[in-house]
């Protein structure tokens, strides 16, 4: 039994969803397909989503506000039938034609029916050259790429969400904290919640394509956002030492924080950070991309409104 968990905001699910349904029923289980619309701005990709309600198991929670990425994916775990919990996000694809299937080879294998679990089934990225110069497809590639193998050394490290299957039970113990609306560091948080809780977090070779890729400006804001986000959680305590661990941006912040040419570069960045910006802009070089998050977290932290603060994207 199975529950399949999509947020939606202004994307085309039918071809994931109808992949995810036809493997579905060839597994022949018991499932369902719950779509959670984020009050899209798009009216028409709206309605083109809600036409898949009329196929058997699939279900649609319209919202017609948005609640942010955070509490979407706990509506949808609380939404849900079924024990075990299949979440990804909506720019998705499937990637293989026993996608389903091997995930529950795998319970079966660990016989995790009845336990609280996590598995991570990683990501990839299509060979695309009309994005392959973008910093959002150079990203992926460079940074979000990894075997399974190179995974479970760290299991809790570089936590995602994207390809997630997990037990319902998780959700009573665990949440993804609903103060974090916007893209970023709401998925470090909730594994960090998962490594305290003592819950398993295992990881398998069973990828999906992930074709949202942003243009550089879209990315850029996204960084911010999460950036932002960062901020949020050392201001309300919850950085502890666990989590600037798993965080290189934050890792790396606080290394030059100790010294005072490191503090000087930080300075610098912070007045440099339009220039910074406009830099990875132009050459999507992921050095820059770098020293831009710096940027906006030392100006974030020393209450300098970044230009990307208040271009918030879902």
């Amino acid at each position: 039994m199975l529950s399949v968990l999509i947020p939606i905001y202004n994307y085309n699910v039918h071809p994931l969803v109808s992949e995810l349904q036809a493997q579905l029923i060839e597994s022949q289980i018991d499932y369902e397909i719950i779509l959670a619309d984020d009050a899209s701005s798009d009216e028409s990709m709206r309605n083109h989503n809600a036409q898949l309600t009329k196929l058997d198991n699939i279900k649609l929670i319209q919202l017609e506000k948005n609640v942010g990425r955070s509490k979407i994916r706990n509506m949808l775990a609380d939404a849900a039938q079924y024990p075990t919990l299949l979440l990804m996000d909506c720019d998705a694809r499937v990637k293989r034609r026993d996608y389903i299937a091997n995930y529950l080879r795998f319970l079966a294998a660990k016989q995790l029916e009845n336990v609280n679990f996590v598995v991570l089934g990683g990501l990839s990225y299509r060979t695309d050259e009309e994005k392959s110069d973008t910093l959002r497809y150079k990203y992926g590639i460079k940074r979000e790429i990894r075997p399974a193998s190179e995974r479970e050394r760290q299991p809790y490290r570089a936590f995602t969400p994207f390809n997630m299957l997990i037990s319902k039970s998780v959700f009573q113990t665990c949440r993804f904290d609903e103060s974090l609306r916007h893209y970023g560091y709401e998925d470090t948080f909730f594994g960090i919640e998962l490594e305290q809780a003592g819950i398993p977090v295992f990881h398998i070779d069973n990828e999906l394509y992930h074709d949202g890729i942003d243009t550089n400006t879209e990315f850029l804001n996204k960084v911010a956002a999460g950036v932002s986000n960062l901020v949020k959680l050392h201001d309300n305590n919850k950085l502890d030492e666990n989590f600037k661990d798993k965080s290189p941006l934050m890792t790396a912040y606080e290394k030059l924080e100790k010294g005072f040419f490191g503090k000087l570069i930080l300075s610098l960045l912070s007045k440099g950070q339009n220039w910074i910006r406009n830099i990875a802009l132009d050459s999507n070089s992921l050095f820059f991309l770098d020293l831009y998050k710096l940027s906006v977290l030392h100006g974030l932290l020393h209450k300098k409104k970044s230009p990307d603060a208040e271009n918030l994207e879902q």
